[in-house]
C-alpha cells in the first residue's frame, strides 16, 4: 500500500478522500444515466468515513444525479461537488450557482448543429452546463474533432467556457474547475488528502493539491490516476487501470481504518 494512504490508516480524522465518480468509482458505459460504482466502492467509503475520513465526490455531473446512481446517501457526512463545483449537496441539501446567461440560447441552437455532424451525438442537459458526446458515433474521435471549432465557436459567443474530455465537449460556466471545489475541501481540518480521477477534468484537482503541499507546509498528498487517459497518468502519483482496482484499495484501507 502507498505510504500516503498508510498515513490515512493512521491519522483518519485528519484526512481527507475526494474522488471523481465516472471513470474512476463508476466504469465508463455508453449511457451515463446507467452508470453504476463498482461494486463494493460505496461501502468501502462509508467504513472510511465511519472511521473518521472526510469522503467527497467532485464530479463533473450533476450533483442529486451523482447521489442518486451511487446511492451516495449511504456515506455518512459525505460532501458532492457537482458540475465541477458549481452545485455543493451535503446531508440532503443542494446549493446551486444560478443558471448561466446564454445556455437557455445554446439549448436551442447546438441541436441543429449537432445533428449536421453525426445522428450518434447527442446533447446531455446537466442543467448548469451542457455536455455534447461523441461515443456512441462510428467514429468518436473523429466526430470530437469536426465539433470542437464550431461548439467552442458557438459556446464563447454566449459567454461560456467548452471544457475536452473523453469523447465530450463540456459547455459551462466560465473558470469553473474541480480545482476550486477540492480547494474548498482542503481549507477543512486536512493533513492528508488524496484526490482519484481519470479524465482531463480532473487535471486542476491534481494541481490544487499540489498547490497545497508546496512550501514546506508539512502537508501530504496523494494524486491518483484511474484509467487510460496518459495525460492523467503522467500527471498522478498513483496509477490505477480501474474502478475495480480502485475499489480493492478503498477496501483494503477501510479494513486499517475500521
Amino acid at each position: 500500500m502507498h505510504p500516503v494512504l498508510r498515513e490515512i490508516a493512521r491519522t483518519p480524522r485528519e484526512a481527507l478522500i475526494a474522488l471523481d465518480f465516472d471513470g474512476t468509482l463508476a466504469p465508463i458505459v455508453d449511457d451515463p444515466a446507467l452508470s453504476r460504482a463498482f461494486p463494493g466502492a460505496i461501502e468501502a467509503l462509508a467504513a472510511l468515513a465511519g472511521g473518521g475520513v472526510r469522503v467527497a465526490i467532485v464530479t463533473g455531473r450533476d450533483a442529486l444525479t451523482v447521489v442518486d446512481l451511487g446511492q451516495l446517501q449511504r456515506v455518512p457526512g459525505l460532501l458532492v461537488s457537482g458540475l465541477h463545483g458549481a452545485q455543493t449537496w451535503s446531508d440532503g441539501q443542494l446549493i446551486s450557482l444560478p443558471e448561466p446567461s446564454g445556455l437557455a440560447e445554446l439549448r436551442t441552437a447546438l441541436p441543429a448543429l449537432l445533428g449536421q455532424i453525426d445522428p450518434g451525438v447527442w446533447l446531455e442537459d446537466k442543467g448548469l452546463s451542457l455536455v455534447v458526446h461523441t461515443r456512441r458515433t462510428e467514429d468518436p474521435a473523429g466526430a470530437l474533432a469536426v465539433l470542437t471549432e464550431p461548439v467552442t465557436a458557438l459556446a464563447v459567443e454566449h459567454g461560456l467556457d467548452v471544457v475536452g474530455g473523453k469523447f465530450v465537449l463540456e459547455i459551462r460556466i466560465p473558470s469553473l474547475s474541480k480545482a476550486d471545489a477540492v480547494g474548498r475541501l482542503l481549507e477543512g481540518p486536512t493533513a492528508v488528502a488524496v484526490f482519484c480521477g481519470d479524465d482531463l477534468g480532473d487535471l486542476p484537482a491534481f494541481e490544487a493539491l499540489k498547490d497545497w503541499t508546496a512550501g514546506g507546509s508539512g502537508r501530504t498528498a496523494l494524486a491518483v490516476s484511474v484509467g487510460e487517459a496518459a495525460e492523467v497518468r503522467q500527471a498522478a502519483d498513483l496509477v490505477l487501470d480501474s474502478p475495480a482496482e480502485l475499489t480493492a484499495i478503498l477496501v483494503e484501507l477501510a479494513e486499517l481504518v475500521v
